[in-house]
């Protein structure tokens, strides 16, 4: 089991993965605060969902796929997207049922950004692909109730 300590270094590790690549090395100022400041929003969201879960998920933002960020014409920030698939996990946890199922299937949770929305889960791994536009979290909900 892991403790929330270590989910935090998680993400703290994956952020400084990101920094040292040459991705990281040519965004913006203005696109690196903003990680920044999104993945201490990315921390409390996981840790709220984990506990409505009674669980140790690890929530991940694959930021590479965010560099139109800046562009959004919803100016979300990639949090907010990961907000979709938090708040699911938290109302498909409300039942005995869905907290077991998340528990026993999901480990971990990466959010990115693509051209539609789409959700899969496989080896533990729920990922779950949304555009800029967004979606609600209804849609992951219905997922995850009809695939866990």
């Amino acid at each position: 089991m892991r403790s929330w300590t270590y989910i935090v270094a998680v993400m703290t590790l994956g952020g400084a993965q990101l920094a040292g690549s040459p991705a990281a090395n040519a965004q913006s100022l203005k696109l690196k605060e903003m990680i920044g400041r999104d993945k201490e929003k990315v921390a409390s969201l996981g840790k709220e969902a984990n506990q409505a879960c009674a669980s140790q998920i690890a929530f991940q933002v694959d930021y590479g796929s965010y560099s139109r960020v800046l562009e959004d014409d919803n100016n979300q920030s990639p949090w907010a997207y990961l907000a979709n698939a938090t708040d699911a996990l938290k109302k498909v946890c409300r039942s005995n049922e869905g907290k077991q199922a998340v528990q026993a299937k999901i480990k971990t949770v990466i959010v990115s950004n693509g051209d539609s929305e789409s959700e899969s889960l496989a080896n533990g791994v729920f990922r779950y692909q949304v555009p800029y536009r967004g979606h609600s979290p209804a849609t992951v909900v219905n997922w995850l109730q009809a695939n866990l």
